[in-house]
């Protein structure tokens, strides 16, 4: 919700002067008091020309129940936007409604879009957008450093283990790889029990990450030589925006992802990255980024930040404002 959500909100009253109210739910009487002078004034006093986006709502709750009734009242421009399948990880009959009912849906990946079209005609995909790069690589390390960033578990997790860590298990020289996210004390027991045996393999796992601190992550990212963005083959990964990807190529930082659908709208191979379905491809790749020049990694590098335009706050704002209304 920072990236489609907040961040873009804030760049909106910034550059053109539009107004709004984000309201993240919660049961802190200030919290409520908030949600209930935003509900009220939407559902009596709504402005002309304004825009009700609903994010992340899955259960039937209170508070979805009112925005039950705001829908109800208010549907023109009424927007349900999701990001993430979790028609498959909650019960989906609540999002169902919100998509049947609102007068459009956004969703967050062209999967999502198509699994949607039988609730709403107006369906549009908008990529998550990554916010503008307070930093920008500048040359690869002398020590090539590999970089990861996100949730370390389930799915994520998985494919790390299958696609990519045994990939630096026969890498012969030595490489620096940070993942940035990993939380669980057993994971970090994991880590460096896995890669015990490799003292080629410097392993950074910093502690709690301050998800809310842009600039720290971004200079984080930006000290990677490479990203990496695995996703498994299922129709919840399929379903993801690519993230993890359009960060890393913001800051310059070419990408080895798997050969699917959302990475693929942002990497392009063998131009800001290359992709990988095989423990062996991403050995391969490894290598050939260690054995670059600077002008080779400098051109990679460069493509990576010329892609990022077309998943910026400018273009993700652009399209949320010319979603035509189907209820007018």
């Amino acid at each position: 919700m920072r990236y489609r959500g907040k961040y873009p909100l804030e760049y909106l009253r910034k550059t053109q002067g539009i107004g709004s109210c984000f309201v993240y739910p919660g049961y802190r009487i200030s919290v409520i008091l908030k949600f209930l002078c935003a509900y009220l004034s939407a559902l009596f006093f709504r402005r002309k020309n304004s825009l009700i986006v609903i994010q992340k709502v899955h259960s039937d709750f209170i508070y979805a129940n009112l925005l039950k009734l705001l829908v109800l009242v208010r549907k023109p421009n009424t927007i349900y936007d999701i990001d993430d399948a979790d028609y498959l990880l909650f019960p989906p009959e609540n999002i169902y409604w919100f998509c049947r009912n609102c007068s459009a849906v956004m969703a967050g990946s062209r999967e999502i879009a198509d699994n949607l079209k039988q609730y709403n005609a107006n369906v549009f995909f908008n990529t998550s957008p990554a916010p503008s790069p307070a930093i920008v690589k500048k040359q690869k390390n002398n020590v090539l450093h590999i970089g990861w960033i996100g949730g370390f578990g389930g799915d994520h997790k998985e494919s790390l283990l299958s696609e990519f860590f045994p990939a630096l298990k026969h890498v012969p020289f030595k490489v620096k790889l940070s993942l940035l996210g990993v939380t669980e004390e057993k994971d970090r027991l994991l880590l460096t029990e896995y890669f015990s045996t490799n003292p080629n393999v410097e392993l950074i796992v910093p502690g709690q990450i301050d998800w809310q601190n842009e600039t720290e992550i971004q200079n984080a990212i930006a000290q990677f030589d490479i990203g990496i963005a695995t996703l498994l083959d299922n129709e919840f990964q399929r379903s993801k925006s690519g993230f993890k990807a359009k960060q890393y190529l913001n800051h310059g930082v070419p990408v080895l992802s798997t050969d699917l659908p959302e990475n693929n709208s942002v990497v392009i191979d063998s131009e800001n990255g290359f992709y990988c379905n095989s423990p062996q491809e991403f050995q391969r790749r490894i290598t050939e980024f260690h054995n670059m020049n600077e002008q080779q990694y400098a051109k990679l590098s460069g493509n990576a930040v010329n892609s990022a335009g077309i998943f910026g706050f400018n273009a993700y704002c652009n399209r949320l404002r010319n979603i035509p209304d189907a209820s007018e």
